[in-house]
């Protein structure tokens, strides 16, 4: 396989940081903190050890710690995910996970669908971490649970925090390089039955110049947001949560901006309606308002989601479980810009599902099957099968097969460019693929190592027909993949090795997709030293193909490895000090072809808890 031919180097790498992690004996883990949950993969509450799916959580210390300046530079080291900014922050930002399109990751916010109907996934690039409390990351498809998009994962940002305290709040304050500036403040409390948090920041930079061609300036950033969330346990059967949040950004970029009014709400009402049956309705509602003012003129994108759910879980015994429940989603898109002509704006779709999990006896085993009836398509099936199993105290393994399909974008199927000669298609029919995967995870010795392979066949994938007037169903890929993680504490030194390997082909043209490199490896190395703690990351890629901005050709992007140097001092539990260095080599580099990255940039904070 060329996944393993061209890889020795980067192999090499991460086969020493196991081997190292797995022949010292090394510190382990407190054995009695809590068991992490996860409810993403598959809408109920599941041990993070048990669930048969390539799974990652990140919570808010963690966030806090990193630093990081967006959400790309956060999750960039997590498995499987790959980003491409085309600039610096604020930055339009694409990601593709396990190799998958920009658009076949589900992106979530407190449950709720960020999906613009008008071409690219959620705006990673604007969502601000000082709201976020807690990431939760399911790789792999989740179509049998969640629906359309989920083809390479999902991901589900949480905003709303775990109160335990009758008051307590947060006061952030950075400033770093390019005159960035960032002042956050959150609250939250309980009172009797009753929890509430507030969170709002301003966040701001001077940017640096995203392209190499059009105007020679910096490209600055703003960004305003706010998040609150309520629950109240009106009784043992009874209870409401809700959670809002919103951002509105401006981004500059060379020749125009970009204006974006973002908003999530949700409301869920819990009954226990038994001691095994436990049932939410959950009312969802996403709305973004887009403005990008550009060379070419005006265009304007509304674009909004609400989505109605009743959502049941039945425990037979400690051992097995069935969820099941019912989507009901309204999509609207409105959009204009010079040249185009809208002929619908709208569409419904209605899904049905249920999952079953077993977590007992020599084999778990969990099944999900899914259909959705689409007002523009359809009737879609997707399923899922995974079975695993402990062999010893220190092995576990488990294999899965799963359908999962995409479906076209409204502006893909209602919006013609007449101007241009270009028309949409209301005939597409959804992209859809198929995955299989192998895991095994083990615990020796004070480390932990996992190894996930895997193979993503993706068809119908939509692209411009022969005619270049229209689109048409006439693509397909397939997508090979190992992930590979190992971890350890050896003499106070926390280490973390992550390598993804990627062997990929548009079997419909015989070239490497773009945009994905074959190799990235993450490493970090990190202890605490009394109040002062330390920590280096890096993150290396071989190079990948791209298209020329400026003759529109094939094009390849240079490898590049870049370091990263955090730094903290905790003048007591409520005060610490938090620097970030990065790109601390000052590498040049790029992710996109003619698009700018930073140069070396330090941030310092403030925080402070009470």
């Amino acid at each position: 396989m060329k996944i393993i031919a061209n890889s020795s180097f980067f192999v090499g790498v991460c086969l020493s940081a196991s081997v190292l992690s797995t022949q010292v004996q090394a510190q382990t883990s407190d054995a009695s903190a809590p068991e992490e949950i996860i409810v993403l993969a598959n809408r109920v509450g599941q041990s993070l050890s048990t669930v048969l799916a390539s799974t990652t959580v990140i919570n808010k210390e963690a966030i806090r710690q990193s630093q990081a300046q967006n959400l790309a530079g956060l999750l960039a080291g997590v498995p499987g995910m790959h980003f491409s900014p085309s600039g610096g922050q604020g930055a339009q930002t694409s990601l593709f996970m396990r190799g998958t399109e920009s658009d076949h990751t589900l992106i979530l916010v407190d449950g709720v669908q960020m999906t613009t109907n008008s071409g690219p996934a959620g705006r990673l690039e604007f969502i601000p971490l000082d709201q976020i409390e807690r990431i939760e990351i399911v790789r792999g498809p989740r179509s049998s649970v969640h629906g359309s998009e989920a083809i390479g994962g999902v991901v589900n940002i949480i905003t709303k925090p775990n109160i335990q305290e009758d008051f307590s709040g947060s006061v952030k304050l950075m400033a770093g390089t390019e005159n960035s500036s960032n002042a956050n403040i959150g609250l939250q409390g309980r009172i009797g039955n009753t929890s509430l948090s507030l969170n709002a920041s301003h966040r701001e930079t001077d940017g640096i110049d995203f392209s190499e061609s059009g105007s020679s300036d910096d490209d600055g950033y703003e960004n305003d947001s706010f998040s609150v969330s309520f629950s109240h346990q009106f009784s043992e059967i009874f209870s409401l949560s809700s959670a809002y949040s919103s951002f509105e950004a401006q981004s500059d970029y060379d020749d125009g901006l970009v204006n974006t009014d973002n908003q999530q709400f949700s409301s869920t009402v819990t009954a226990s309606l038994t001691e095994q049956w436990d049932s939410n309705l959950i009312l969802e509602k996403f709305k973004e308002d887009n403005m990008d003012a550009g060379t070419f003129g005006l265009t304007n994108s509304s674009s909004e989601n609400k989505k109605l759910s009743w959502q049941n879980t039945y425990k037979f015994d400690a051992s097995n479980l069935f969820s099941f429940g019912i989507d009901h989603q309204e999509q609207e898109l409105r959009y204009s810009t010079f040249g185009a002509l809208q002929t619908n704006t709208s569409r419904d779709n209605d899904g049905v599902y249920g999952v079953y999990v077993r977590e007992s006896g020599p084999l778990d085993f969990t099944l999900s099957l899914r259909n959705d009836d689409n007002e523009r398509f359809g009737n879609h099936s997707t399923g899922s099968i995974a079975i695993g199993s402990n062999f010893g105290e220190s092995l576990r393994a488990w294999v899965s097969y799963g359908t999962a399909f995409k479906a076209p974008n409204l502006i893909d199927l209602y919006v013609d460019f007449p101007s241009f000669f270009f028309f949409s298609n209301p005939n597409l029919k959804p992209e859809t693929a198929e995955s299989i995967e192998l895991s095994l995870q083990s615990e020796a010795l004070g480390a932990t190592w996992q190894l996930n392979v895997f193979r993503t066949d993706i068809d119908d994938m939509i692209s411009t027909d022969a005619t270049f007037t229209s689109l048409a169903n006439i693509q397909q890929a397939r997508i090979d993949g190992i992930e590979a993680t190992a971890s350890s504490t050896i003499a106070d030194w926390r280490l973390d090795a992550t390598l993804t390997l990627l062997d990929h082909e548009n079997r419909s043209t015989g070239v490497n997709l773009l945009r994905r490199p074959e190799q990235t490896l993450s490493l970090n190395i990190a202890r605490e030293f009394g109040a002062f703690d330390l920590a280096v990351t890096l993150l290396a890629q071989n190079e990948h193909s791209d298209i020329d901005p400026v003759n529109f050709g094939g094009s390849k992007v240079g490898g590049f490895g870049v370091v990263n140097l955090i730094a903290g001092y905790r003048f007591s539990d409520e005060l610490n000090l938090r620097l970030r260095i990065g790109n601390l080599l000052d590498k040049e580099y790029q992710i996109v072809d003619g698009f700018n990255t930073q140069d070396r940039t330090a941030q310092l904070s403030l925080n402070f808890s009470f």
